[in-house]
């Protein structure tokens, strides 16, 4: 419980800190998310003989409008539903689609709106392994849409962007090869001057650190 409760409050400090948008503080909350990771069954288990339901919130289901967009097309969608901080704006709800949209679709998704999250009963283990983005992609050659889950992101962005090892010094397996084409498009993205990678870092750990049942865990 102690080392849970220093790393809370580690993680909220680098949070803090990251919310300047400068790349060392990027690198420390990364590799701070990492210790994280390695921290879930910890976590899950005091939850339970403490009785407390995390709950963690995830985005609302991709609509109809959204599901139609990304058919048959090349795209990278990162909902950022809760919301993300950024200079002179908040950033929620991003999407690319390298296609013409019509019209009718642009009306359809303003009439929409942004993505919302939902609350559910899911663990923290759980959480962490529910999508965060969604790309097209083609594997052995055949076309379709990959998700990536937070703990993905968090492990990959720490693990070759070089949070938590050089640049250039990680070794990846196959599986973790699968991913990281897509991550390093998406943190190619470039959203108000910062990769895209920032954003979807600040909302995790933004979802922690105000998660009602973490804080109690914590003693916050």
């Amino acid at each position: 419980m102690k080392e849970i409760q220093k790393q809370y409050k580690r993680l909220k400090r680098h949070y803090e800190s990251s919310l300047n948008k400068d790349e060392i503080s990027f690198l420390d909350l990364a590799h701070t998310l990492r210790i994280w990771t390695e921290l879930k069954g910890f976590i899950d288990r005091i939850a339970i003989e403490e009785s407390i339901l995390l709950g963690f919130e995830i985005s609302n289901k991709y609509s109809k409008i959204y599901r139609s967009i990304f058919k048959n097309s090349e795209f990278i969608s990162l909902p950022l539903s809760s919301g993300v901080p950024s200079p002179k704006m908040e950033i929620k709800g991003l999407a690319l689609v390298n296609r013409a949209i019509s019209p009718e679709e642009v009306k359809k998704l303003y009439e929409q709106g942004p993505p919302n999250t939902r609350s559910t009963k899911l663990s923290f283990t759980e959480w962490l392994s529910t999508e965060i983005f969604r790309t097209s992609a083609t594997i052995e050659g055949n076309k379709t849409i990959l998700p990536i889950s937070r703990e993905i992101l968090i492990k990959r962005v720490a693990n070759f962007l070089g949070a938590s090892h050089p640049v250039g010094t990680d070794v990846a397996d196959t599986r973790e090869n699968l991913f990281d084409e897509h991550i390093k498009k998406l943190h190619s993205l470039i959203i108000v001057d910062y990769p895209a990678t920032y954003y979807a870092l600040l909302e995790v750990a933004e979802m922690i650190i105000n998660n009602p049942g973490i804080k109690k865990l914590v003693g916050e």
